[in-house]
């Protein structure tokens, strides 16, 4: 009897453990990481897996990018990293580390196109189809939310009643997860031009939980230019979209401000300039950077490249714009515009300023994941909690599940 009673006792005492753990979560700015699940294929250092990811930094993670077939079915977009290889598994595993983690799966992206979720959005039966879809996946794997990343409604082959039913989309998906207490989220063009086709602003936020704003690939592509300015500098042109801008427009248009997240770039937007003595922005270019030895996509350098060059070339020159908060930098005929710690504290600052939810990351695998560059690893996400003032937990093994 007595051995019954202290088991009773100390299983009472788990019980109240567990719970203040879960229910005790540090008070922070959400930051929402992004991680490119195609990473785990990028050559020597520049391999990113799940087991690289430090799940302290985050307060969100989305797993990227699920897909849809062309019967608006959920699908798998990688059967073997994604459920051979475990990835969904793996990812949501992450929780056991840090038990104030949210873990979330993303589906849509650039490369999968328009035209098929807008066939999906099209009628209330395959809207309930997909959200039943989604449903039981979460359930399945444990997912703690669902992030929409349609790029973009009305366009790319779209119509224009996407506009419309991209919002009764996010009702059927809202009425399925919200009752199992799952998040929705979407992310959006930083462009005011795209968002005034694409999006009824005020009702989409009325269905959502956050909207992460995709403030980066806002370049040029016939000269050099910044890729995520914050805001206009005095040379910049008046037509000249910002981030600014696009937040005052979500703001213009009814979307809560803690409903607002603002995204950042852990890459550069690269050019061949064709004279490197001119190398301000506005020069006149060849064309886009050669590829980069990880990401190995021409126009792009993750900032684990571009560090790699700033440490390893003492010609390498960088130049701050303030305004921007961005930085750009530039070797021979190499010109990149990128985001350093110094930049995304600046970006911070102006998230605590303007009261928004938080910020985003795409994507951390490009983060300098490894700490090449300096003396600790994810500078990128350290200068993100660093600028929103967030305290990060020195250690989440005590807490016992």
């Amino acid at each position: 009897m007595l051995i019954k009673s202290v088991f009773i006792i100390l299983l009472v005492g788990l019980f109240c453990q567990t719970s203040y753990a879960k229910d005790n979560c540090p008070t922070r700015k959400p930051v929402i990481c992004y991680w490119a699940s195609w990473a785990v294929y990028r050559p020597g250092q520049g391999a990113h897996k799940i087991e690289n990811i430090d799940p302290s930094y985050c307060t969100h993670i989305i797993y990227t990018f699920a897909g849809i077939d062309m019967d608006g079915k959920l699908t798998s977009l990688d059967n073997h990293n994604d459920i051979v290889n475990g990835g969904y598994k793996k990812i949501v595993a992450l929780k056991e580390s840090n038990p104030c983690l949210k873990v979330m799966l993303a589906i849509g992206g650039w490369n999968e196109g328009s035209e098929k979720y807008s066939l999906l959005a099209e009628t209330e039966e395959s809207r309930k189809k997909f959200a039943e879809d989604v449903s039981r996946l979460m359930i399945n794997y444990g997912f703690d939310g669902f992030d929409v990343d349609w790029e973009y409604p009305t366009q790319r082959g779209g119509i224009p009643a996407d506009k419309e039913n991209f919002v009764a989309l996010l009702r059927a998906l809202k009425e399925r997860l919200k009752p199992r207490n799952r998040i929705l989220s979407i992310a959006v063009s930083a462009s005011v031009a795209v968002s005034k086709q694409a999006y009824d602003i005020e009702a989409i936020c009325r269905e959502i939980d956050f909207v992460s704003l995709m403030g980066y690939d806002m370049q040029a592509t016939n000269a050099t230019s910044i890729h995520s300015p914050l805001k206009l500098e005095s040379s910049d042109p008046d037509d000249r979209e910002t981030l600014d801008q696009i937040v005052y427009y979500y703001k213009s248009q009814g979307c809560p401000t803690q409903k607002i997240i603002l995204g950042v770039p852990a890459y550069g937007r690269s050019f061949t300039l064709q004279n490197p003595q001119n190398n301000h922005v506005g020069a006149a270019v060849l064309g886009v950077g050669r590829e980069g030895t990880f990401t190995r996509e021409a126009g792009f350098l993750g900032y684990n490249e571009i560090c790699d060059l700033k440490r390893t070339r003492s010609d390498w020159r960088n130049e701050y714009l303030e305004r921007n908060a961005a930085v750009y930098g530039s070797i021979n005929k190499l010109w990149v515009s990128y985001d350093d710690p110094k930049t995304i504290v600046a970006k911070a600052q102006y998230v605590l300023e303007e009261n928004l939810g938080g910020m985003m990351i795409w994507s951390i695998d490009t983060d300098d994941f490894k700490g090449r560059c300096g003396q600790s690893a994810y500078p990128l996400l350290q200068a993100i909690n660093k600028g929103l003032g967030n305290q990060l937990p020195s250690s989440f093994s005590h807490v016992d599940f």
